[in-house]
């Protein structure tokens, strides 16, 4: 029988069936997904901290070479059943010893760097002896247990869904048998006045007038439900297409679409407030443009702003994507920088963004020269408090602008003693 002619009692129940089941099928494929991502991370994480551990008991034999004390340092491992191999490396990559399980979950393709293959997993760890680079530990584990587990999740899960299914079968064929009742109660009543002809029957307000009325009743607090509601969803949107518009205006710069000063002030009170309080570090890099001037005074504002919209992008590719950089003044610009900002970080990330300035503009027929002098100051290594932290760094960017432009300085102390001249 096709599926139309079916009984409505019978097209709801099939129907809950079929979405039940689809439903299931969605959701035990995105949690075996997601058993599987979570498991390889914690694997990984839990090869990473044996890699260290292993680093730093097999550092001495390392630094001195020592091939059999490094050998036995691996040989640790072997209480690891996930563990298939393992090396220590020299700085050039020679392998200085090594550990192979006898298993046949062990890969034989060898790398030095890190990753995930779909039998398993890789992770080189860099041993660091008293601030030195004396090598890195190569471990190596077989994901064929994660898989086995995951297997036995899938058969559990088949069962479960056949029950759930089974239950929903049974539920749903008496739900749709609730919910059909009036409807059939209507149809036996019109088939009895079509056969007997009898015109004097008269269906119960329940089951006629009532049922009736009730649908139109409804329908008609339907549409004006719909109206409601799409009168308060334009309400709604037009109040967060403001409220959008507000935050525009008041954090971010309307010509480069970079967030503004007010943004920076709070970002980086925040910033200065989190490095206090978990004793981490953060880095702010003051920026100005060289010769910026000249371009605006001889090309004309509209070009001006083309250029400014330019250093823009540059600053966005030249940073990390937890950066925060903003427009401070007209050709001003300002980068917080942090999560344990390291001095050599911060220059790191200076160097990047003066050589992405130093390379020329094309806008329209123009060639467009410029560069930039950068100041940095780290907090807490320079300052402590915001107000220090910009001057440290405005003193810094001028002590770069002084050494002849398109160049970065760190700000010292005895930037205090002979400071450059605004």
């Amino acid at each position: 029988m096709p599926f139309r002619d079916r009984p409505l009692r019978d097209k709801l129940t099939h129907t809950g069936f079929l979405l039940t089941a689809a439903v299931m099928v969605i959701l035990l494929i995105a949690l075996l997904a997601y058993q599987l991502i979570v498991q390889r991370n914690a694997l990984a994480e839990g090869v990473r901290a044996h890699a260290m551990v292993i680093g730093s008991n097999g550092a001495a034999a390392i630094m001195f070479h020592d091939a059999l004390e490094a050998h036995e340092t691996l040989a640790s491992l072997k209480h690891i059943p996930d563990i298939t191999w393992a090396a220590f490396l020299l700085p050039d990559g020679k392998e200085l010893a090594s550990y192979q399980r006898d298993t046949t979950d062990a890969n034989g393709n060898r790398a030095v760097t890190d990753g995930i293959g779909w039998n398993y997993l890789l992770i080189r760890q860099p041993i660091v002896l008293h601030g030195q680079y004396i090598g890195s530990v190569a471990v190596q584990a077989s994901l064929a247990s994660l898989y086995r587990g995951l297997a036995l999740q899938s058969a559990f899960g088949g069962l479960a869904a056949v029950v759930a299914l089974s239950l929903s079968l049974i539920l749903s064929r008496r739900i749709a048998s609730s919910i059909v009742r009036p409807l059939l109660d209507l149809v036996n009543l019109t088939e009895q006045v079509r056969a007997k002809r009898d015109f004097s029957l008269r269906a119960t307000e329940y089951g006629a007038d009532e049922a009736g009325r009730l649908a139109r009743s409804f329908n008609d607090m339907m549409e004006q439900l719909e109206w409601h509601d799409a009168r308060i969803s334009a309400e709604l949107q037009q109040r967060r297409l403001a409220e959008q518009q507000l935050n525009q205006l008041a954090y971010h710069d309307p010509i480069t679409g970079l967030h503004n000063r007010h943004y920076f002030k709070e970002k980086l009170e925040t910033a200065v407030a989190e490095v206090l309080r978990y004793g981490t570090s953060c880095a702010v890099l003051f920026i100005d443009l060289d010769d910026f001037k000249i371009v605006n005074d001889t090309l004309g504002h509209e070009t001006g702003d083309k250029l400014l919209i330019l250093v823009a992008e540059r600053l966005r590719h030249a940073l990390r994507s937890n950066d925060v950089v903003c427009r401070i003044g007209g050709d001003e610009f300002a980068v917080i920088l942090e999560n344990r900002v390291s001095t050599t970080q911060a220059t790191r990330v200076a160097a990047n963004i003066v050589g992405a300035l130093s390379d020329p503009f094309d806008i329209e027929d123009h060639r467009i020269n410029i560069g930039a002098s950068l100041g940095i100051s780290l907090c807490p290594d320079h300052a402590s408090d915001t107000v220090s932290l910009l001057r440290n760094a405005d003193m810094a960017m001028y002590r770069a602008k002084g050494c002849g432009k398109n160049n970065f300085s760190l700000y010292a102390s005895e930037m205090e003693s002979n400071p450059v001249s605004h």
